[in-house]
């Protein structure tokens, strides 16, 4: 009976040893291909032409149908090409982190390099600029108009003499803006009164003030002076 027991385990190691290990092939091949394309053959060289070795000679034991040498030959490279691909990433990471410090100082050396050249060509002008001349005196701020908000009629007054107040619009043609902001108290803008108090625009645009003057152009309400008449 142990006879047979020994002689039943012998037939199946033989067997699985007498299968071709392909999974385990490709495995070893992809881990060498990633090796490769991370360059470890410059950065890990030993342990990527180990492992690179290593499949060649499992390639050719599996040819000859010597799969327990080809299954030594793929774990050997296997471990090697995981072992390129470790140190790969390690050196990579400490060159990019060299690389990023190496430019972190040249950038600061290029800043103190500039802000000396700069202190340097305003201490030459200060040296070579003659002094300013000194002004005798401070011509006054010219007072400005503030604008208003709303406007009391005067006697004799109309929608041209009042738009064209500096504190208004400082142009008589925009007096439809002001018809127009205060339709609710004036139904002809020929007829305002005295102590009227008429509510003004500040909010409109280049194109309303634009077809305001349009408008007043076209009217005949208020003659317009020669100063203002478009020439032809």
């Amino acid at each position: 009976m142990l006879r047979c027991a020994i002689f039943l385990i012998t037939i199946i190691l033989l067997s699985s040893c007498a299968k071709p290990p392909k999974e385990e092939f490709k495995a070893a091949e992809y881990m060498v291909g990633k090796a490769y394309a991370m360059q470890a053959s410059e950065f890990a060289p030993t342990e990527y032409q180990a492992a690179r070795t290593a499949l060649t000679d499992a390639s050719k034991a599996m040819q000859e149908t010597d799969y327990s040498d080809a299954r030594d030959s793929i774990e050997f490279a296997l471990k090697h090409a995981r072992r390129a691909v470790v140190l790969t990433e390690e050196l990579q990471a400490k060159l990019a982190k060299d690389e990023a410090k190496r430019a972190l100082e040249e950038e600061q050396a290029y800043q103190v390099a500039f802000a000396k050249a700069l202190e340097e060509e305003a201490a030459q002008q200060a040296q070579t600029s003659p002094p300013p001349p000194k002004p005798k005196h401070k011509p006054k701020p010219k007072q400005k108009v503030k604008p208003a908000t709303s406007y009391v009629v005067g006697d004799g007054e109309n929608l041209w003499t009042i738009s064209a107040q500096p504190k208004v619009y400082n142009e008589g043609l925009l007096w439809p803006l002001l018809y127009q902001a205060n339709r609710d108290q004036i139904k002809d803008p020929r007829q305002i009164f005295p102590k009227q108090t008429l509510s003004i625009r500040r909010d409109m645009t280049q194109m309303e003030m634009e077809e305001a003057r349009q408008k007043a152009r076209e009217s005949n309400i208020f003659p317009i002076p020669e100063a203002v008449t478009p020439k032809q």
